[in-house]
């Protein structure tokens, strides 16, 4: 890295590098101390102490008027650094950070072309070139892996948030960014390669705190953005927003669509704060929703130990915010041919699912990832076409955010 980096610098630059060591183990402390170079301040933590509190230290030390963040995995070329300078020195884009094209070294896939907030509520790379590989583009975030901006800007800023440890601090940073005022742009034209998080896990528990702490510290902000993204996909229609949702949105739900697009980024939302509370045992999302169940439409049968729904049926939750999934499950009596039979359901009005059965004797059938009404009470409506012998389905139970509750449970309360 420092000698691609040292290589592609342009002449007549004036610059300073400050090579921060974490704690590291294996060799590199010993390699740092044998530079000779008055260009290069060293710094050499006595202990880990994470990207964000060492970024800080060794950005404490800087004297330039501008501050790039650069990861120990780069490779460089000639040309990645004027791009991003130019851009950051336009006044007419009143640039805060710019990033530029990360490339694979592995196979020289394009890794990072700017972050976007998915539909899902996600964060996660751009990984589409732009046509105009000459202008800056403005992105949502950048990453921290080789940023570009303002020593005063940082500093005004208070730098990274020390609360982050390996995870976000970047998307943080570039977030108080845009609450200052400033944009984030990446620069097309600025290509580096990248050997990608070789050296930390992003699947691990600290990886899920950092997670919850910026969705608790920008949850607003995040919202708003991410209803942005939603008007967007619905004005596009089904086929741009459909992977995103089991079954169908209804003609109802939709004829508003920024009201619908503020209801599936709250449900996204959501299901992350969930995700969170119950990999992280902090305080659940929903509530003691399964005490707050009302059945409408099912009877036990004559001989006891079923229980019969009519052709629609309904099921009221309060108390519950989110849900992965939601799944009714029961039998058919012998005498009825379930080739015959459509369910439908639909939750709160706003989403459907229909289901055309095969001639099997048991169901098990459902929707991942329900659009809920969190302040409101919860409304599943299932209805049974095409059945002409009574009782028609033999209820034994639901799947609520994978919970398994028996019909009797709520039929005998």
């Amino acid at each position: 890295m420092l000698s691609s980096l040292t290589a592609s610098l342009p002449d007549g630059l004036s610059y300073e590098l400050i090579l921060a060591d974490d704690g590291s183990t294996d060799g590199t402390r010993d390699w740092l101390r044998d530079l000779d170079d008055p260009r290069i301040q060293k710094v050499l933590n006595p202990h880990n102490l994470g990207y964000a509190k060492t970024n800080n230290i060794a950005a404490a030390r800087a004297k330039g008027e501008y501050l790039g963040l650069l990861n120990n995995d780069l490779v460089f070329k000639p040309g990645w650094l004027e791009p991003m300078l130019a851009a950051l020195r336009d006044p007419a884009l009143n640039a805060g950070i710019v990033g530029n094209l990360q490339f694979r070294v592995a196979d020289h896939a394009l890794d990072h072309a700017g972050v976007v907030l998915t539909p899902r509520g996600q964060f996660d790379h751009l990984r589409i070139e732009q046509d105009d590989t000459t202008q800056p583009a403005r992105v949502y975030v950048a990453t921290g892996a080789c940023m570009l901006m303002r020593k005063a800007d940082f500093d005004a800023l208070g730098g990274f948030d020390e609360v982050f440890v390996n995870g976000c601090e970047d998307i943080d940073l570039c977030l108080k960014m845009r609450a200052a005022g400033k944009e984030i742009y990446v620069a097309p034209s600025s290509r580096i390669l990248h050997h990608v998080s070789l050296s930390r896990s992003r699947t691990s528990l600290q990886n899920e705190r950092n997670s919850q702490y910026l969705y608790a510290k920008w949850r607003k902000e995040i919202k708003l953005q991410l209803i942005k993204c939603w008007v967007a996909l619905l004005a596009q229609g089904p086929s741009a927003y459909e992977t995103y949702i089991d079954g169908q949105l209804t003609r109802s739900f939709l004829a508003s669509p920024h009201m619908a697009a503020i209801t599936l980024a709250e449900a996204a939302l959501l299901r992350e704060e969930a995700r969170w509370a119950s990999a992280l045992d902090t305080p659940a999302v929903n509530g003691d929703w399964p005490s707050h169940v009302t059945l409408t439409g099912v009877a036990e049968a004559p001989r006891g130990g079923d229980f019969v729904a009519d052709s629609a049926f309904t099921m009221d939750i309060d108390q519950l915010k989110t849900a992965c999934n939601f799944y009714v499950c029961g039998r058919w009596p012998p005498d009825v041919d379930a080739s015959a039979v459509e369910i439908t359901l639909c939750v709160n009005g706003i989403q459907e699912k229909t289901f055309r059965l095969s001639n099997d004797q048991n169901i098990n059938v459902g929707l991942v990832q329900p659009l809920l009404k969190p302040r409101l009470n919860n409304r599943f409506t299932i209805q049974l076409k095409g059945i002409n012998i009574k009782p028609s389905l033999l209820l034994h139970h639901f799947v609520i955010d994978d919970r398994v509750i028996k019909v009797e449970a709520w039929m005998c309360r």
